[in-house]
């Protein structure tokens, strides 16, 4: 959920995390990020429900930070496309996946 509250608030990483929402936003951001740019490749890498992912990525869009194209000019089949603004949380993203790595191992 977006936090409408947080993205006022006047501490800069509140207003992040309203902006973001929540994991399965940011994990729905960093694999756009990472090329994988369609709704079915996402449900399967990610491990998400259906409903979850499709309302997910329908907040990414509403903020600016996903664009949502078809494949092709007839198709109903639609690719997230990362934006230059969510370019920007590419080495951020990066630098918290790396400590991820290293401070909470998988068991």
């Amino acid at each position: 959920m977006i936090r409408s509250n947080l993205r006022t608030h006047p501490n800069a990483l509140a207003r992040a995390m309203g902006e973001i929402g929540d994991g399965w936003m940011l994990l729905t951001l960093w694999a756009s990020l990472n090329g994988t740019t369609r709704f079915e490749e996402m449900l399967q890498q990610l491990g998400v429900a259906r409903n979850i992912l499709s309302d997910r990525l329908r907040r990414l869009v509403e903020v600016g930070l996903l664009e949502r194209r078809p494949l092709s000019p007839q198709s109903k089949r639609y690719e997230y496309v990362p934006t230059a603004r969510a370019q920007t949380l590419r080495e951020p993203l990066r630098q918290f996946e790396a400590w991820g790595e290293r401070e909470c191992p998988a068991e």
